[in-house]
Order: structure tokens, then C-alpha cells, then sequence
């Protein structure tokens, strides 16, 4: 999601990005398996765009 300046409108926080070594990503949570387990968390990298996930 963009804002009308063209950032992305999501929350940052301090994450090592793997690819690029970059401190800072964009994150967000999406429920991607069954509703009895936790959500997944999504980052993407400030700098170099790569997208991650982590489960909990």
C-alpha cells in the first residue's frame, strides 16, 4: 500500500533485512494458516524492497 507520495503507508521497524544487511523494514501481519495458529509476521526492507517472513 502507497501513500499519495508514494511511501509505503505500513509501520517500520528495526529488522535486519537478510539480503541486504539494511536495520529497517516495513511489516505486516496476515493470518496465512488455520485460525487455531498464530499469524504470520511480513517484512519488507526500506532500502532494497526484499520481502521475508517470520512465524511465531
Amino acid at each position: 500500500m502507497l501513500t499519495k507520495s508514494g511511501e509505503e503507508a505500513l509501520p517500520k521497524v528495526r529488522k535486519t533485512c537478510p539480503k541486504c544487511g539494511y536495520e529497517e523494514a516495513y511489516f505486516w501481519v496476515q493470518q496465512t494458516r488455520a485460525a487455531d495458529e498464530p499469524p504470520t509476521r511480513f517484512y519488507k526492507c526500506v532500502r532494497c524492497g526484499y520481502v521475508w517472513r517470520e512465524y511465531e
